[in-house]
């Protein structure tokens, strides 16, 4: 199922806002209660709670049965999180945000006037809750979502905020097509084997930053998702991209605060976090592979050497094989998918075939 968000900043009084805020403290402080108690008797599976749980919570939360029901079972999607860490990284969490996920049982929508529509949030309490439509709510519309039954109510530093959901069965992944590979880089945010560059100089745009500009990631970002528009995977099956998840790990130290303060302007996984979301919706198949050597492998003789990389120049020190760092660095990517491998190391003996689509 593809899931989409919207977000909309609510105008309501600060009275009402207040009165979400005192309702949001008491489902927090319940959740949490769950929690805890799902820890310590090392709960981590099953679909609802004990009978005796939402009794005991009856007696210490000021919500309705239903609502006790509603923040138990967040507290289990929380706690189930962590069974999917290792036994050493698991710890207990904490429900931090004041923020409640609500199903069609605790809202429904109220009538409309001419400035706003409303909300209505009913159980044990009623409230209502002006909001707008955005842009966002047309275009999930436009493209064949529905709207789910759930909502989500967060309140952050004197703002209310509502999350609707739009869904829509996934597409079936595409039988034919091309294999691509995709090199994410920080002058060039994304090169790709079938020759389109997306972000092309956006380090300069970066560079161009002083330190007293604000939101400057927040503008990279905008800049980045506009571009990624022009993407066309239509005829593509399969799309190969790096891992970059540890490429920022263990850096410290090792560049400038000038440099570092550029470098966190390279919005890599919101790149692929983006990308992810287009195959989804079009039914191609991503996949990630290890960026390990693939800017200094050479394709053409199967050598690897640091030498054969300098700035935006690929130029084999064996063969004498010249190209594009970044489109050498997709073409490689493109083998590892082709190749159904996820590193350089692991390429299967039989790889010369497959090699020879990427010549």
């Amino acid at each position: 199922m593809l899931i989409r968000t919207v977000q909309i900043h609510s105008p309501a009084n600060q009275s009402k806002v207040s009165q979400i805020k005192e309702f949001l403290v008491e489902y927090n402080r319940c959740v949490n209660y769950f929690i805890r108690r799902l820890w310590a008797e090392k709960k981590f599976t099953g679909r609802f709670l004990d009978k005796k749980y939402i009794q005991d919570a009856k007696d210490k939360f000021n919500l309705t049965a239903r609502l006790i029901q509603c923040a138990g079972k967040q507290a289990q999607q929380i706690v189930k999180s962590q069974r999917e860490k290792s036994f050493s990284q698991r710890t207990m969490p904490r429900f931090k945000v004041l923020m409640a996920d609500l199903d069609g049982r605790f809202w429904k929508f109220g009538d409309n006037t001419k400035s706003f529509e409303w909300l209505v949030l009913q159980s044990g309490f009623k409230v209502l809750i002006p909001f707008k439509r955005t842009k966002m709510w047309t275009k999930w519309e436009g493209r064949g979502f529905t709207l789910s039954n759930s909502i989500r109510l967060k309140y952050d530093e004197g703002s209310l905020t509502l999350e609707f959901f739009f869904e829509k069965e996934k597409p079936p992944l595409k039988p034919t097509g091309a294999v691509e590979g995709i090199d994410l880089g920080y002058v060039n945010t994304i090169t790709c084997t079938n020759g389109q560059v997306i972000g092309a100089g956006m380090n300069k745009v970066i560079e161009s930053f002083s330190k007293r500009e604000k939101h400057t990631h927040e503008q990279i970002k905008n800049r980045i998702f506009h571009e990624l528009k022009s993407l066309n995977i239509s005829n593509v099956k399969k799309l190969a991209i790096e891992n970059l998840k540890s490429v920022k790990s263990n850096t410290r130290g090792k560049f400038s605060r000038k440099r570092n303060r550029r470098l966190s302007h390279w919005l890599y996984a919101k790149v692929v976090e983006r990308l992810a979301r287009r195959c989804e919706e079009e039914g191609v198949r991503l996949v990630s592979v290890s960026p390990w050597k693939t800017s200094q492998y050479c394709r053409f003789c199967n050598n690897w050497d640091r030498r054969n990389r300098k700035g935006e120049v690929f130029k084999c020190v064996v063969c004498g094989h010249t190209d594009h760092a970044d489109m050498n660095g997709a073409m490689n990517i493109k083998l590892l998918g082709l190749a159904e491998a996820y590193s350089l190391r692991s390429l299967p003996s039989n790889f010369m075939g497959v090699r020879n689509e990427c010549l």
